[in-house]
């Protein structure tokens, strides 16, 4: 059986928050949402979560997040903190049945599932007592460095207690762990806070394996960005860099041009048809859905709960929310489209919005196909719009105004102008 401890408990003192530090946000998901949707795609359905700091938001989150799972997680609450080794220990009540056990860092967003199945064969084909993710970074500073004599893995070293000659060592420790359950409590025991923090630390797990004979690898498999732990701003701000930098190219490998990497904002979860193209200064939450041939921004804002059909186009400062917008719909200018249903081939003249907020409830617009809606259209929802319908520059249509097929409607309040002969 494979169990996850999840180190989480660490006050991030550097990131100077009232919040957890692992609830912190990278590309719209807490840091810990990513470790444990990771965990859950590899098959681990029994979890420990070892709290602190800020233990309740945390407990809040994990029992969001475990919502129609088929999973087990317990949190274990460490009141003092006396190093990841006593962190570990404290779930030893949980974890007493044989298998193995993968601990990992909470706010370490960036490792990559296919990593750690690679560390997952190697430890299981290698029958491993304990196996380390590693990584080589050109700057290893606040690492514990891989130790190694003649090639063989002998020792973790923290940076605080590292020599000179070690703090040079380039291949360093990424904090994620995978132990046979039955060795990994025995060698906890046995460690000691001879170093300079005087904290227990699981790293010192390493040698006393060793000592006992037991066969212990380090595997350099992570890339450095992968082995990313976030302490302050500044690494939560790379972290975001580096998860933005990913979902542009899993799009573009998919047939979406982005034509300024660099200005386009897409959260991890979003979908886009091919052959759409993403303009400058667009931004795309998670969860959103963008169908083929279709045109997004520049200065647009989709926002999660939005599906976008075949062929529309949503341009400059554009923002739509929780919407569903037909086939080849075109919003081009200054809108605001919130909790609406546009039909196919509808024209959104600039100015347009749907005002869904009533001061206490949200309310949906809905909006027929082929309709040609005027410049600085105000929708006051809920209101419903027949397809066809045309409505003048700065009509205001209510729940009031009722509409069939081709009319026209002006004013504020909206009313339906009468046909003359002769009017189109």
């Amino acid at each position: 059986m494979l169990h996850a401890v999840i180190l989480a408990a660490g006050k991030g003192t550097r990131m100077r928050s009232l919040h957890p530090k692992v609830l912190h946000k990278v590309m719209g998901c807490a840091m810990l949402r990513y470790v444990l949707e990771t965990l859950y795609s590899l098959g681990v359905r029994d979890f420990c979560v070892v709290v602190g700091a800020g233990s309740d938001e945390v407990r809040s989150f994990v029992a969001e997040w475990k919502k129609g799972k088929p999973v087990s997680i317990r949190l274990v609450f460490q009141k003092v903190q006396k190093g990841t080794g006593h962190a570990v220990m404290m779930t030893q009540p949980f974890l007493k049945y044989p298998g193995e056990v993968l601990i990992w860092p909470g706010d370490m967003p960036l490792m990559k599932p296919r990593t750690i199945r690679t560390l997952m064969r190697c430890h299981r084909e290698s029958s491993n007592s304990a196996t380390v993710l590693s990584a080589l970074h050109q700057d290893p500073f606040g690492y514990g460095r891989i130790i190694r004599a003649g090639g063989d893995f002998i020792a973790i070293r923290e940076e605080i207690d590292a020599s000179e000659a070690e703090k040079r060592i380039q291949e360093v420790s990424s904090g994620i762990y995978l132990f046979k359950t039955e060795d990994l409590f025995p060698a906890l025991k046995k460690i000691k806070p001879l170093n300079r923090k005087k904290e227990l630390y699981l790293t010192d797990t390493v040698e006393i394996l060793i000592q006992q004979g037991k066969k212990v690898e380090a595997l350099p498999l992570a890339l450095g960005e992968e082995a990313q732990g976030i302490n302050s701003r500044e690494d939560l701000a790379t972290a975001v860099r580096t998860m933005k930098n990913r979902e542009i190219q899993y799009h573009q490998e998919r047939g979406v041009t982005i034509l300024f990497p660099e200005q386009t904002y897409i959260e991890p979860g979003a979908k886009i048809g091919r052959d759409t193209v993403i303009f400058p200064w667009s931004y795309i939450e998670a969860g959103v859905r963008i169908g083929r041939n279709c045109q997004i921004g520049p200065f647009a804002k989709i926002r999660t709960g939005t599906r976008i059909e075949d062929g529309a186009a949503i341009g400059s400062f554009v923002e739509v929310n929780r919407s569903k917008i037909g086939k080849k719909v075109l919003a081009k200018h200054l809108s605001y489209l919130g909790d609406a249903v546009i039909g196919d081939m509808t024209n959104v003249g600039a100015g347009t919005i749907t005002a869904n907020y009533d001061g206490k409830k949200k309310h949906v617009t809905r909006i027929g196909k082929k309709v040609l809606i005027g410049s600085n259209t105000v929708f006051v929802a809920p209101v419903k719009v027949a397809d066809q319908v045309r409505t003048g520059a700065g009509a205001v249509l209510t729940r009031r105004t009722k509409t069939k097929k081709g009319e026209v409607v002006v004013g504020v309040p909206a009313r339906v102008v009468k046909k003359k002969a002769g009017y189109r």
